[in-house]
């Protein structure tokens, strides 16, 4: 009898550890699962301003050589053609 005893309170103590470790690991796993979805915001977000950047290195870049090319007059004409032309396409596309 006292056997069983010692035998169930074994038992006991491994079951409550067992619901200890889950209950642990279930709130680690939801602290992870949080704090992925804010690394995946900070990696969208990021990924946006290195496009917004890139496209704003490609401006600049333009803008020089047509600057160097044609001069500041001629360039800042060219650009704003080149825009006028952008335009119509996307009315066009729109359409």
């Amino acid at each position: 009898m006292a056997t069983e005893e010692i035998l169930i309170a074994g038992i006991e103590y491994k079951v409550k550890k067992l619901i200890e470790v889950n209950n642990f690991l279930t709130q680690e796993n939801q602290r992870l699962l949080v704090e992925n979805e804010d690394s995946a915001k900070k990696l969208e977000d990021l990924n946006k301003k290195i496009e917004e950047n890139q496209k704003e290195i490609f401006k600049f870049t333009l803008a020089n050589t047509l600057e160097t090319e044609f001069g500041v007059e001629e360039g800042s004409k060219r650009i704003d053609s080149l825009i006028d032309e952008i335009n119509r396409c996307i009315e066009m596309l729109g359409e």
